[in-house]
């Protein structure tokens, strides 16, 4: 892939980005430049304990690693932003840019208070601004406690490809019999965890799937403690469980403060570096989850953050998770509206994108082909188009299939299909976008109208096609049975 491509034109334009875990990744580099569409690589540096800064060292070599193809007479004498500019000078390129950090943690000590988050915070005030030095203007973190995203098996689909399954009573019967938060079933009821009928559901799938196989059991913990992908932390049950009490009791208010607190210390000295710091939503975004409490479920919660200066990674599988957020246009726009109300650019709002499908009963869900939903993908598209938004989206998580290769979720395959599907929507959208104001001044003109007032005859015709949209495309949603094909199943 060009240069000039990245250097370029597609810096004014949607830009394409997928996830690389760094060196360790079964999907390299070489890999993601033969994705065709791929400019920008979202990746972290895995290897650095969370909590720790990101050295100007260590950020210098990622970049190169991304940015340029190896160079065998590279100085040993030189690290930093020297080995960098020696690169720019002599280096290949590959291509490729990084500009966006997923994750550069927000710690547990951080989201709980304690008074370690004082160190950790004056790390992460270091990492932004060696990151800023960089160009890696986009950072990344999610204010969800002990777990990130949570999934409970790989599933097959009806094609063969693997993907990624939530099954609520398999989390149910995770939390009641084997991390056993509470001594009781009537407590799990009484925390608000689950309802007497989610209890029952829960005693059902142990009893069919769980109680008489130990294997079972330890695949289906490992799936859920596994955390995000690529992070340090990886609990067994007993540090899981510890981990877990240490936020017993903890109210909403109180974790924003704990939230707020963060964001307060942290964002000016982003924005000084010329970062944009923005957060995850919950996955899925249901609240309470593990008897914790949630913050970013919504737009109420991504509106709290963005008194706070903090932006939106908004990701639309782990909203659509929950009922609330099933009408996503409609979600967007609100977030976007309260953005720009507070003088925010929509691309100050939404700093980085993921997209990607989900099916859903309402409580359990699949994570599926983008080109099979495509329907709702184009909705969502044309809604962030229709905002003007131009920033840096990836497809996230996509099926496994027999010809591809990756992390579960993380397949390079199915991310490239999703990537130019989407790509090729986006594009769509945007002359769509172009005929629209063209036809409403040429009926205006037609008809002898007043030119003057063209302005609100564009605002008419933008509402009236977000709300056609809008009614269009139903939201999927598929009935879920319990079969053997993915009870639980290990992340190797």
């Amino acid at each position: 892939m060009s240069e000039i491509f990245n250097q370029n034109w597609n810096r004014e334009r949607v830009r394409a980005g997928m996830r690389w875990f760094g060196p360790e990744d079964a999907v390299t580099i070489r890999n993601i430049q033969q994705t065709p569409g791929i400019t920008n690589i979202i990746t972290a540096l895995h290897h650095i304990p969370a909590g720790e800064v990101w050295t100007e060292s260590e950020v210098a070599k990622r970049k190169i690693e991304v940015e340029f193809l190896p160079h065998a007479e590279a100085p040993s004498d030189l690290e930093g932003m020297a080995l960098y500019k020696w690169y720019q000078v002599h280096g290949a390129r590959t291509g490729l840019v990084w500009d966006t950090a997923e994750s550069l943690v927000f710690t547990e000590d951080i989201k709980n208070g304690s008074p370690n988050r004082e160190k950790h915070i004056r790390n992460y005030k270091e990492s932004l601004q060696n990151l800023g030095r960089f160009g890696v203007n986009n950072v990344v973190g999610n204010f969800m406690l002990v777990a990130d995203w949570t999934r409970t098996s790989i599933t097959q689909l009806p094609d063969g490809s693997k993907t990624l399954k939530y099954i609520h009573a398999a989390f149910a019967a995770f939390d009641i019999y084997l991390l056993k938060r509470h001594e009781t079933e009537q407590a799990y009821i009484d925390d608000g965890s689950f309802s007497a009928e989610e209890i029952d559901e829960a005693r059902c799938y142990w009893d069919r799937y769980l109680v008489n196989d130990t294997d079972r059991q330890k695949q289906l913990a490992n799936m859920i403690t596994a955390g995000l992908p690529g992070a340090q932390e990886g609990f067994t049950l007993d540090d899981f469980r510890a981990a877990v009490s240490k936020y017993e009791g903890m109210t909403v208010e109180e974790l924003q403060e704990h939230i707020a607190y963060f964001l307060d210390a942290v964002v000016p000295v982003a924005n000084a570096a010329g970062v944009r710091l923005c957060c995850h939503a919950d996955d899925p975004a249901f609240s309470p989850f593990l008897g914790t409490p949630r913050a970013v479920g919504g737009s109420k919660g991504y509106k709290f953050l963005l008194d706070h200066g903090c932006g939106v990674n908004m990701c639309i599988g782990s909203l659509m998770a929950a009922e609330k957020n099933r009408d996503i246009t409609t979600v967007i726009r609100e977030i976007a509206e309260y953005g720009q109300m507070k003088g925010l650019s929509i691309d100050e709002i939404f700093p980085h994108i993921h997209l990607r499908p989900i099916e859903t009963d309402g409580k359990n869900f699949r994570e599926g082909h983008h080109a099979e939903h495509r329907e709702e993908l184009a909705k969502v598209v044309h809604t962030l188009v229709d905002l003007g938004w131009q920033g840096v989206f990836r497809p996230d998580h996509a099926p496994a299939s027999d010809h591809g290769f990756g992390r579960p979720g993380y397949d390079v395959i199915g991310r490239g299909y999703g990537a130019n599907l989407l790509l090729g929507l986006f594009e769509m959208a945007e002359i769509v976008k172009t005929t629209r104001f063209r036809a409403v001044e040429a009926a205006i003109t037609a008809s002898g109208g007043d030119m003057t007032l063209k302005e609100e005859a564009f605002e008419a015709a933008r509402k009236a096609e977000a709300d056609k949209i809008g009614r269009k495309i139903a939201f999927i949603k598929v009935p879920f049975a319990f079969g053997e094909q993915g009870v639980c199943a290990s992340l190797s």
